[in-house]
């Protein structure tokens, strides 16, 4: 019989049901975003990031699912707070860079290069800023993609400005994902289909372990590091014990479903 080596196969997770898959699945997300931010460049690794997203996803299901009160999140005051956040990050960035555009050139020997910036994203000034969600989003885009090719990062750099720069690329990240540009949107599980969206979300985390656990090479520098960093969450989980209260009651909240061989409790995880 021929083997096989896939992360469901050789990933052992610790037992874990549905309410304990969403808070690990949460704090390794948690540690991804706060590690991505020191990296350089700021983005994990492809392979880490993409099963990073996937997992993301599969969480969100899970947690709609199992939410008191069900139903999806309400995603009408996540769009307009992601959008005043990059509205005030790009209107802060014009007050910057404007005031040096406006010392004379022995007080700013960079005065050409500010310009020159301040010209590339602002020609009509802020009225950008007030477009359609997603237009607004591909302007952004286009200015930061601009900053880059024209190598104008050296010019915030040259005027103290990295913060800024730094602000616009977090603010319009977030903006992405959250008009789901950049993220997809979390597909909705069937009403009462905690099960598979449980199952799911289980397959999700071995995949991100064992990506996390692959980047670590004893010969690149740092990335035993980051792995480590990575998984300290899942590193540290202790799991209850078997027959406990808690996954009593689990398996009795658990919807009708048939268990497969290797699944005995139909809320938890037996690895």
């Amino acid at each position: 019989m021929a083997r096989s080596f896939t992360s469901q196969d050789l990933v052992a997770l610790p037992r874990l049901n549905a309410a304990e898959s969403v808070v690990l699945a949460t704090e390794l997300i948690t540690v991804a975003d706060a590690r991505e931010k020191r990296l350089k460049p700021k983005k994990l690794p492809e392979a880490i990031g993409r099963s990073k997203g996937r997992l993301v996803a599969a969480v969100a299901v899970l947690e709609a699912l199992t939410r008191p009160q069900g139903g999806d999140p309400v995603e009408t005051k996540t769009k307009p707070k992601a959008d005043r956040m990059l509205d005030n990050a790009w209107s802060a960035t014009f007050d910057w860079l404007g005031g040096w555009c406006k010392l004379p050139p022995e007080r700013n020997p960079s005065l050409d290069d500010a310009k020159e910036l301040f010209k590339l994203l602002y020609p009509d000034g802020l009225s950008f800023t007030r477009l359609p969600y997603k237009l607004e989003w591909k302007e952004s885009k286009a200015r930061l993609d601009a900053i880059r090719s024209a190598r104008h990062d050296r010019t915030f750099k040259k005027l103290g400005g990295e913060g800024y720069l730094a602000h616009l690329e977090e603010a319009h990240e977030a903006y992405g994902r959250a008009l789901h540009i950049t993220a997809p949107k979390p597909e909705s599980a069937p009403t009462g289909d905690v099960r598979a969206a449980f199952l799911a979300t289980l397959a999700a985390l071995r995949d991100y372990a064992a990506r996390v656990a692959a980047h670590a090479d004893p010969d690149v520098p740092g990335s035993e590091e980051v792995s480590a960093a990575l998984l300290a969450p899942l590193a540290a989980w202790e799991s209850r014990p078997a027959g406990s209260s808690g996954e009593a009651r689990d398996a009795e909240e658990a919807p009708a479903a048939p268990v497969e061989a290797a699944e005995e409790e139909p809320l938890a995880d037996p690895a």
